[in-house]
């Protein structure tokens, strides 16, 4: 029998192209335990196009993405080797006892019933929320890294492929290499440096969610096939396949399989919300029928009542702790809830434009760049009617608007922003401050690239009557 260190490996339970799960004994602690090491194949196969550094890197990442989360929809890591050649390293998981949804699946002839379905969707909805909080995007959501135990509780399994923002956590993704299971992509992993955000993960949880349904993911086929039905077709909608499904949950799907990530809900937390009616109610075929033709639907009684809220002003503190903890995905539905509830004249506008403003700072840390920008830019178009232009939200709002242009690859757009803005924060926050420090350094990068301010397009002339 083989073994690592104070583990005996018994039973290969789960293999992968970069990793291979043994069931183990720790004779120490004398419990039973999950080892991960890097598959001792993969690293003779890919020998000459990916380096045994570059898949020791990976596995390492693994295991400091493991370390960081405690949550129940995630198996415990206990211990690791990290240190020494990529036949020494190893990582130590919690046994988990049950089976993956692939397996479930095949046993129940590729459907599940409508309330276990939504049952495991919004587990699994609810680990990706705590992840994407932090932020790390999974990249490779599959029924076989799903595991469901005997108390059907799902656990997310395999960090191998994550996506980490941070500048911590160095990209180790290769130029061209595709990462992921075709089925269950989205269209932007098919696209080289394509932005990968946590709408990535929620597409892929579409996928799964189509799958659990009607028995298949949306697109099957040859990888080649099913790739470019990613990025162009539209899946037949789930509810034509199986008419039981409620109309709503139909349309969150459907939301949730959109090409375009801004099309997609904003984070994980909106999709459970969406979900959270359809989870308490016994029974689901009440509302498998249009609304107009269904009391159940169009009986506010017949739906649970919604939590009362905290006053805003305990939220906003709550918002707040989230946003200085890092936890932007957490944060981000508090502060769009209350930028909503706070914007009348009569209530708090000023404090309504500070949420905004937070809110689109998450969307920016969560990878969400086209909609930061978008955010910013409405923002800014709003304060510029109301405030000073020394105003520091205001300063902070035009800031972020010409960086995020430039990091959009519209590097005139930036320039001319920053020609307008540069003067101000210099004059009212000062050389030192960090935003003006942050705008100074990314204008001088695109004045030494020589890139030229966009003019503007001269109205066209009119001949004067005779």
């Amino acid at each position: 029998m083989r073994s690592i260190g104070r583990f005996e490996l018994r039973t290969l339970i789960g293999q992968g192209s970069m990793g291979q799960v043994w069931q183990s004994w720790d004779t120490q602690l004398r419990r039973p335990a999950a080892i991960k090491i890097i598959n001792p194949e993969r690293l003779v196969e890919q020998a000459n196009t990916i380096s045994p550094e570059a898949i020791a890197a990976r596995f390492c990442r693994e295991a400091e993405l493991g370390a960081r989360f405690i949550h129940s929809g995630l198996p415990m890591l206990y211990d690791a080797e990290l240190n020494g050649s990529p036949s020494d390293l190893y990582m130590v998981w919690e046994l988990i006892v049950g089976q993956d949804l692939a397996q479930i699946l095949k046993e129940a002839g590729g459907r599940l019933p409508i309330n276990r379905a939504l049952s495991f969707t919004a587990q699994i909805t609810d680990t990706l929320a705590c992840i994407h909080s932090d932020p790390v995007i999974h990249r490779d959501l599959k029924p076989s890294n799903i595991m469901v135990t005997e108390a059907r509780k799902t656990k997310l399994l395999d960090f191998g492929v994550a996506a980490v923002y941070g500048s911590d956590y160095p990209r180790l993704t290769q130029d061209g290499q595709l990462l992921g299971t075709v089925a269950y992509m989205a269209p932007e992993q098919f696209i080289e440096r394509g932005v990968i955000v946590p709408q990535t993960d929620l597409y892929a949880l579409g996928c799964l969610l189509y799958e659990m349904f009607t028995g298949q993911p949306p697109f099957t086929g040859a990888p080649a096939s099913v790739m470019d039905a990613h990025r162009t077709r539209i899946p037949t909608p789930a509810r034509e396949l199986r008419p039981d499904i409620p109309p709503d949950v139909d349309d969150l799907l459907m939301s949730l399989l959109a090409k375009e990530t801004a099309d997609r809900p904003a984070s994980a937390h909106l999709v459970a919300e969406r979900l959270a009616p359809y989870l308490t109610l016994p029974d689901l075929a009440q509302l498998a029928t249009d609304n107009e033709g269904n009391q159940a639907a169009d009986d506010p009684a017949a739906l649970p009542a919604a939590p009362e809220l905290l006053p805003a002003a305990i939220r906003i503190v709550q918002a707040q702790a989230l946003f200085d903890a890092g936890h932007f995905g957490e944060a981000l539905p508090i502060y769009n809830m209350l930028g909503r509830e706070l914007a009348a004249p009569d209530d708090n506008p000023r404090q309504a434009a500070e949420c905004r403003s937070k809110a689109a700072f998450c969307h920016l840390r969560l990878g969400n760049l086209p909609k930061a920008l978008d955010e910013y830019t409405d923002l800014a178009g709003e304060l510029i009617q109301e405030t000073p232009p020394e105003d520091r939200l205001l300063l902070e709002v035009r800031s972020r608007v010409g960086l995020l242009l430039a990091a959009n690859n519209r590097p005139g757009e930036a320039l001319a922003t920053f020609a307008t803005i540069y003067p101000l924060l210099f004059q009212h926050l000062g050389q030192d401050d960090s935003l003006t420090n942050e705008v100074r350094t990314v204008f001088n990068r695109l004045n030494r690239l020589g890139v030229n301010i966009p003019r503007p397009t001269p109205a066209p002339m009119q001949r004067a009557a005779t």
